[in-house]
């Protein structure tokens, strides 16, 4: 008896094992994160979900269910399905067929999700519900699960554990309306979001893996995606035909989607993905750097505006007249308005006063002759004076007597403005130039604006390039060579200095990869812009070893240089020089890939 019942225990005991299997790959699954990855995902192929094909199926169903859930971290899960395809199951894989067991199971299962539509899986999960705002939550939450899905497949599809055929076969089955002649059909209109949630995730590759396989005379791939398109752009309202009709949230959906594969895959807004620590941190410190880069520049033009206020003084004959006040206009520059019949006398007094006022004292009757001589009239001072050679005999003999200033003295100073002023105003200065402006004119401004050789101008310049460059990234290849024009101008007749091209070219090289993504061009237009610095000796290649520490870590800092010496010239390319300046820009993952520049180069060309 006790040997039955010790029996049953044990296979009680066996029973349960699976569902504690499953239960441990659940608790490691909530705990897998980027940083981790490695370690955990190694806990999870082992905690036993290869013992049999009941915990395999379930570990699969675990990591698909996560996917549809986290959005965010499909790309991880994916991951791990990748790294259990490529690990050897015992009892699964035999030779040369490691993974094929696990691939199965992922793609019958990922297989049973895409088909089993919405409207059943609601269904079934609110039959024994009355309350109508449970029953929305579960069906936003079944659609929300849907759409996961699809981009979990696009993920596994970028990580080759999904084949081609298999998505030709997913995204015109998206398209396919079965309720033809029904307009709004909320269902259809679902499937299209999913269309579209799909070709954000795999777009760019399919497009390539179709290219690719129509060179070699494949040209299947590339006409079912063709046709698809076609559909896509007949409900977006961007092609003339018949097709399915869609509300205009649909609509706006799948023109965003054609503009997005218009301009390369590259999305309008950057989109919140998984990261590691290491990344976070890299956000955080940037960020900070931007709020110092930006709270120095206030405090700069409040120091300017405190210089501008101070630089009025007691003596100044511009201010005689104090109830008009000298105007600024729009370039910031001060026009002082005339004055109220201020004649010869009233300057000779205002600079007698102002004699008096640093320590020019004389004996009481010599002051008394002075006022004596003002009230005389305006030419009073000349007949004292007398004849020129009288004058500098005096100013030999007098040891009490202080030389005459010179009219240089009286010239007003010129006040610039700070450098975040000078910045929008160049790009004011731009704008008006692209629309058909005179060259001589932009670059005249652009001098005037920046004062080289005056205290400041390194500081004015800089901004002035910084602010330029970051507004014709955004623009088209016209305008950029029209700035070229005028900055390589500016360089040339030396009315701006190397150091203001340097560091004006910090900010764009940091924040270039977040300007991308609204203006794709903004790569190949700054490659192209260095490029141009370089080869006409305005600045050295090798700046790009002290440009910001985010961009030569985070950046593709040697990629970028890469493409800035293939702009310069098949020379550039080769020289030994250049090369060292990539080969230091070179980030430990890209060694890893490349065992050289030279090799980082070519393979940037292919």
């Amino acid at each position: 008896k006790a040997k039955i019942m010790e029996g049953e225990d044990a296979e009680e005991k066996s029973e349960d094992s699976a569902e504690e299997v499953l239960r441990k790959a659940l608790l490691i699954l909530n705990k897998l994160s980027l940083t981790k990855f490695d370690k955990l995902s190694d806990e999870f192929i082992n905690c036993g979900i290869a013992r049999d094909i009941e915990c395999l199926t379930g570990a699969v169903g675990l990591i698909v269910n996560k996917a549809q859930e986290e959005q965010h971290f499909s790309s991880m899960y994916a991951g791990l399905c990748l790294k259990l395809a490529n690990t050897p199951l015992e009892g699964f894989d035999e030779g040369s067929k490691k993974g094929k067991k696990f691939k199965k199971i992922l793609l019958e299962r990922c297989q049973t999700e895409f088909e089993t539509d919405t409207a059943t899986k609601i269904q079934e999960a609110t039959k024994d519900i009355s309350d109508p705002e449970e029953i929305e939550y579960h069906s936003n939450l079944i659609k929300k699960h849907y759409l996961g899905h699809m981009r979990f497949i696009g993920e596994l599809y970028k990580g080759d554990l999904i084949s081609i055929k298999i998505m030709l076969f997913c995204i015109p089955a998206l398209l396919e309306n079965s309720d033809e002649g029904k307009n709004n059909n909320q269902d259809y209109e679902e499937k299209v979001e999913c269309f579209a949630k799909l070709m954000t995730v795999i777009g760019s590759s399919l497009e390539q893996q179709s290219e690719a396989m129509k060179k070699v005379g494949k040209i299947d791939t590339a006409e079912k995606l063709a046709e698809c398109w076609k559909t896509v752009e007949i409900m977006a309202g961007r092609r003339d035909g018949d097709g399915p009709k869609v509300s205009n949230r649909i609509k706006f959906m799948l023109q965003d989607l054609l503009e997005m594969k218009a301009n390369g895959w590259v999305k309008r807004r950057k989109e919140e993905t998984a990261k590691t620590l290491a990344q976070i941190h890299n956000e955080v410190a940037k960020e900070e750097r931007a709020a110092r880069r930006s709270s120095s520049s206030n405090a700069l033009h409040g120091a300017n505006k405190s210089s501008l206020r101070r630089g009025a003084s007691s003596g100044d004959v511009r201010h005689i007249d104090k109830t008009q006040k000298p105007q600024k206009d729009e370039d910031g520059f001060v026009s002082v308005p005339a004055t109220k019949s201020v004649g010869r006398s009233a300057s000779m007094t205002a600079f007698a006063r102002s004699q008096s006022d640093v320590g020019y004292h004389k004996s009481s009757t010599r002051s008394s002759t002075i006022a004596r001589k003002n009230s005389q009239g305006k030419f009073a001072p000349l007949k004292e004076l007398g004849p020129r050679k009288s004058i500098a005999e005096k100013a030999g003999n007098d040891d009490n007597t202080e030389a005459i200033p010179k009219s240089d003295d009286f010239k007003p100073k010129v006040e610039y403005p700070s450098p975040h002023d000078c910045g929008e105003k160049a790009k004011n200065i731009l704008k008006e130039y692209f629309v058909g402006g005179d060259t001589d004119d932009a670059v005249l401004s652009m001098h005037e604006l920046i004062g080289i050789g005056t205290e400041g101008h390194d500081e004015r310049g800089s901004k002035v390039v910084e602010n330029s460059i970051l507004m014709v990234l955004e623009m088209k290849k016209e305008e950029v060579d029209k700035f070229l024009t005028v900055f390589v101008r500016l360089a040339k007749e030396k009315k701006i200095s190397q150091n203001s091209f340097v560091s004006g070219l910090n900010d764009p090289l940091e924040f270039l990869n977040d300007v991308a993504i609204d203006a794709p061009l903004a790569i190949p237009h700054l490659a192209g812009i260095v490029a141009e610095l370089v080869k006409s000796e305005i600045i050295q290649f090798n700046f790009l070893l002290d440009a910001p520490e985010y961009f030569r870590t985070d950046q593709n800092a040697a990629g970028f240089g890469a493409q800035v010496l293939k702009f310069i010239g098949e020379s550039a390319t080769t020289s030994e020089d250049y090369l060292d300046v990539v080969e230091k820009l070179m980030t430990d993952e890209d060694k890893a890939k490349h065992n050289s520049a030279s090799e980082l180069i070519a393979a940037g060309s292919s």
